[in-house]
Order: C-alpha cells, then sequence, then structure tokens
C-alpha cells in the first residue's frame, strides 16, 4: 500500500511539472524601460543649419522694401510688414517653445529692436562674429557687379578674408571676373574702394552670428540696414526666415 502511495505521488510530480511548462508562456522581449514616444525629438544635426547664409539678390531684382523715407516706424512705414513680423513671430515662438515680446509698433523693425523681442529665453549677446558683406555696384554701362568679401579663419585659427567679384546676371547667375591672386586672398581696403569706384553703389548686406548667453546663436542677414534674413535654433528646432524686408517677400520655416 506503502509503495502504492509513492508511485501516486510520483505520477502527480510527473503530471504538475508537465502542466506547468506547458502552460508557461513562451519568452517574450522585456517592455522598455522608457516609451521612445515619451523621449521627445531627436536635435537637428549640426549639417541641418546654414554655415554661411546666402547674400541676398540686388535691390534691381527684389521687391521694393518700403518708402525711400527712411528709417520710419516700421508700421507707420509698411503696416503690412509690420503685420508679416507679428504673424512670424508668433509662429517662431511656437516652432522655438520660446518667450517672444510683442514688437514695438513705434519702433524700426532692426536687430536691436528685434533681439529685444526674442531675447527673453537667450540671454544677453556675450560675441558677434562678421560672416561676410558685399557692395552692388552699377557701372556706367548698366552692369550690375557685386563685391563679395568673406571672413574665414585658417587652420591655425588666424583670421583671413577672400574677395570675389562678379558681375550680376538678369537671370540670377554670377558671372565671377578674374582677379589676382594677391587680390583674391586678404584683399586690402585700398583695392575694395578702387572696384566700388567701377560705378555707383546700389546696394549693401553684410552676414553677422550672434551667440548668446545660453547657447544659441542666430544667423543675421541685413541690407542697407534692414534685416533681410534670419536662422535661430532652439529647443530641438530651426526658425528661419528670408526675404524679411518687405511683406511680399517674406517666407519663414520651422524645422
Amino acid at each position: 500500500m506503502h509503495k502504492r502511495n509513492v508511485a501516486i505521488l510520483i505520477v502527480a510530480i510527473i503530471i504538475g511539472l508537465l502542466i506547468f511548462f506547458y502552460l508557461k508562456p513562451a519568452n517574450t522581449p522585456e517592455e522598455p524601460s522608457v516609451n521612445p514616444e515619451s523621449m521627445g525629438t531627436i536635435p537637428p544635426e549640426a549639417s541641418a543649419r546654414a554655415n554661411k547664409a546666402t547674400p541676398p539678390p540686388p535691390m534691381d531684382a527684389a521687391v521694393p522694401t518700403g518708402t525711400a523715407a527712411g528709417f520710419l516706424p516700421t508700421k507707420m512705414e509698411d503696416p503690412q510688414k509690420f503685420q508679416a513680423y507679428q504673424k512670424h513671430t508668433q509662429a517662431m515662438a511656437t516652432c522655438l517653445n520660446m518667450k517672444i515680446q510683442p514688437l514695438d509698433p513705434q519702433a524700426e523693425i532692426n536687430f536691436d529692436n528685434f533681439n529685444k523681442a526674442i531675447s527673453a529665453d537667450l540671454g544677453d549677446v556675450v560675441a558677434q562674429s562678421d560672416e561676410w558683406f558685399t557692395t552692388d555696384i552699377r557701372t556706367p554701362s548698366g552692369e550690375v557687379r557685386r563685391i563679395y568679401v568673406e571672413n574665414t579663419n585658417t587652420a591655425s585659427g588666424e583670421p583671413t578674408r577672400t574677395l570675389k567679384y562678379s558681375v550680376m546676371e538678369s537671370n540670377g547667375a554670377q558671372r565671377e571676373i578674374p582677379l589676382a591672386a594677391e587680390q583674391t586672398n586678404n584683399p586690402t581696403d585700398t583695392l575694395i574702394a578702387t572696384l566700388e569706384s567701377d560705378g555707383s553703389i546700389v546696394g549693401k548686406a553684410n552676414s553677422r552670428r550672434i551667440f548668446y548667453q545660453n547657447g544659441d546663436d542666430l544667423l543675421l542677414v541685413e541690407r542697407d540696414g534692414k534685416i533681410y534674413s534670419f536662422e535661430l535654433p532652439h529647443d530641438g528646432k530651426i526658425f528661419s526666415c528670408t526675404g524679411a524686408d518687405s511683406a511680399v517677400t517674406m517666407s519663414c520655416t520651422c524645422k
């Protein structure tokens, strides 16, 4: 009788083990400790940013940017441009998740006043670098030429600048005018002034990069003293505008 009970117990154990292993679920991958959807967006790669801003077209090829009165308050000089800036700065605040103050309707939209509107989350300006400048001239024959001077650094960190002198074709193409190597590399102010004297000046533009206390930097282009384009990264996004000296041409993107 005792042996029979032992046999029954052994059979019961075997059956129990078989049931346990049969009903045990197959190995499944572990749940991730962090939900990928909650991890946020990946900041854009450095290559997504412009290394150098694109110079604006000559004024002849551009839409008129306002009255010839000079630097009046933007709302008075060009109400449509003021409205365009109000619209796009609101989009900029949403895109970059940052505080932007309303623009002053009694002030001209230049860098100083624009900076006051956007600096709440950026902090103070800590440094600036001049990227390039252009001077457009019209020769006595009616040809439009561009003097382009770009500032860079050598491998050893020494500042240097490069000159290009081009004819601006009516279709937007540029035809470079050959210069000697000693004129192209580190041109003197005297040489630049000599090239400017080939005609009458019809427009000037410059680009600079403004570095802020929080680590962001604004890539800015000004044409004849007015903002033409800008690009600002913040909180993993990049907001940029071009043609910003006219309501007709102003166009902005968030990426």
